[in-house]
């Protein structure tokens, strides 16, 4: 017998069932004996939708593909029930089968948004909006890519064919959940539903304990001791048109485009509950240091990186803001912004940590 998505809400062995494939990613995970692959991605049906991790899959099934999962089993993962496929498990294709998938969100804090819960409502301030068209079917369509955020967190979001405003605060429902190179986002469809709110975003460090951590979303504040600094800290050129890096001194695609130098290095700072890496570059370090762009570009190719970052940070106690990102099944943080704290702004940081998280 086959069963539904909104039956299994426990752990379960010898599982079947008939289901449309939502989502489908692969991971490779590197250690000391060898590569192991993994899939992951979210599955459903007529009653509802759950998160998958299979160790082998069909390469012939795609995103939107019905099949059949035959002795699959289930489990709670962070406090949520997900498939798990394996060796003894079956996945059969069916072709001509159709499947109308039932969608449900729960509203959330952008903090709390995971891969999960494949489907959530949001209530936020958008940011950062810019428009793009393509071309799909021979017809121009537009799609709405910038943030949404609220007084926990920041998160991206892409909205197809529905108009986002900067500035407007939103209730976002049935929006769904992604990841692409390791960041967090949102994706607004048809099936998706944006309202005015009048609610108020306070603009204020949205201050996080690292033990706090869940997801990588972005526009957070840690404030920590830097226990370590990487070794692998190195000065490089980027192309000012492009921002990529340039190998030969030289932009491939832009010959003509003056090249300049940017700094890349690396920290783990800890505030008591927990440690997480930091990865900087030119506009959050120097700053930081007290050291004008103009000086870095000028005397940039003779400093040493890994002693210039480790004489101002180890061992001191510092704010940082960003955005966070998985990595290697860990979550880092790309640094925006980062400052010295004082006694002064300590007292501040703890008095709003507290009442964050009394």
């Amino acid at each position: 017998m086959l069963s539904k998505i909104v039956d299994i809400n426990a752990a379960r062995q010898n599982i079947d069932m008939k289901v449309k494939l939502l989502s489908l990613n692969k991971r490779t995970i590197k250690n000391d004996r060898g590569e192991t692959v993994y899939y992951y991605g979210i599955i459903g049906d007529e009653t509802g939708t759950v998160p998958f991790t299979a160790w082998t899959f069909p390469p012939a099934v795609r995103v939107g593909d019905v099949i059949e999962i035959r002795s699959c089993y289930s489990n709670i993962y962070n406090g949520k029930i997900r498939i798990y496929i394996d060796g003894r498990s079956e996945v059969i294709l069916k072709p001509d089968v159709e499947m109308e998938v039932k969608r449900s969100s729960d509203l959330v804090k952008i903090r709390d948004v995971s891969l999960s819960t494949p489907y959530v409502s949001v209530i936020g301030k958008i940011t950062g909006i810019h428009k793009k068209e393509y071309e799909s079917d021979g017809t121009t369509k537009s799609v709405y890519q910038g943030y949404i955020e609220d007084d926990t967190a920041r998160i991206r979001i892409s909205s197809f064919g529905k108009q986002l405003q900067d500035s407007d605060v939103v209730r976002i429902d049935n929006a769904r959940v992604a990841q692409f190179n390791g960041y967090l986002s949102l994706s607004v469809g048809d099936s998706s539903r944006i309202e005015s709110v009048n609610v108020n975003i306070p603009e204020k460090p949205r201050h996080i304990f690292i033990s706090e951590i869940r997801s990588p979303v972005g526009g957070i504040t840690i404030v920590g001791f830097v226990v370590s600094v990487g070794q692998g800290s190195r000065i490089f050129t980027k192309c000012s048109v492009c921002r990529r890096i340039v190998e030969d001194g030289t932009c491939k695609d832009h010959p003509k485009a003056p090249v300049y130098p940017d700094i890349f290095g690396y920290f783990s700072i800890s505030d008591g509950t927990g440690t997480i890496t930091c990865y900087i570059n030119s506009d959050s370090f120097l700053p930081y240091a007290g050291i004008s762009q103009d000086q870095f570009r000028r005397d940039a190719y003779s400093m040493n990186p890994n002693s210039l970052i480790k004489k101002n940070l180890l061992g001191k106690c510092i704010s940082v803001s960003g955005d966070l990102r998985s990595q290697d099944d860990r979550i880092v943080m790309n640094v925006q912004s980062m400052k010295a704290i004082s006694a002064e702004d300590n007292r501040e940081i703890e008095s709003i940590i507290e009442e964050e998280f009394q």
